[in-house]
């Protein structure tokens, strides 16, 4: 039994039931384990949740250094790039869409994950911020929420997704 499967499965509850339907008894019987096994890996339900928090935010901040460390060090807007081509690799992804979807149910019902999800926003505002000023790390962060929220109803395809990426890159290269 590993830490994953338990958030795994709490990804698919939350898809399926909601997050409010959400119960450690639901998680420990979808991965073949006691309730009381749970508590090897996790204190609580909260801790469970911000176990998905921190892997969902993990797991895009490292698709996110692994196409910054695929650019050239000399491009001007290399995080910014890298900001914009790990999100277009996320977005065509069902199973990090299905991963995000339901992070977001927790941050929605969940102080602390809001707080952890705010740094995530500021941070990435901050790199973006020196390449390409303010408002524009701006327009590219509400964008691709925008993006996000489409993909995460079913409504938003790949191709729009690097249309639009495209797009917002080229704004970005211009003075």
């Amino acid at each position: 039994m590993k830490k994953q499967e338990l958030i795994n499965a709490t990804i698919q509850i939350i898809q399926e039931e909601g997050v409010h339907q959400l119960t450690l008894a639901k998680i420990a019987e979808k991965v073949g384990i006691t309730k009381p096994a749970i508590f090897y890996h996790f204190k609580n339900k909260q801790d469970l949740m911000m176990g998905l928090t921190h892997f969902t935010i993990e797991k895009y901040k490292q698709i996110v250094a692994e196409e910054y460390d695929k650019l050239p060090e000399n491009d001007a807007l290399r995080y910014v790039h890298a900001f914009l081509q790990g999100n277009l690799r996320q977005l065509d992804d069902p199973e990090l869409i299905r991963v995000h979807a339901g992070a977001m149910e927790v941050l929605v019902s969940n102080k602390e994950a809001t707080a952890v999800w705010r740094d995530v926003y500021e941070q990435e505002l901050e790199k973006m911020t020196p390449e390409i000023g303010q408002v524009r790390a701006d327009l590219i962060s509400i964008t691709l929420d925008g993006m996000w929220y489409g993909a995460m109803c079913g409504v938003w395809d790949t191709e729009r997704a690097k249309a639009v990426i495209t797009y917002l890159e080229k704004i970005m290269e211009q003075e």
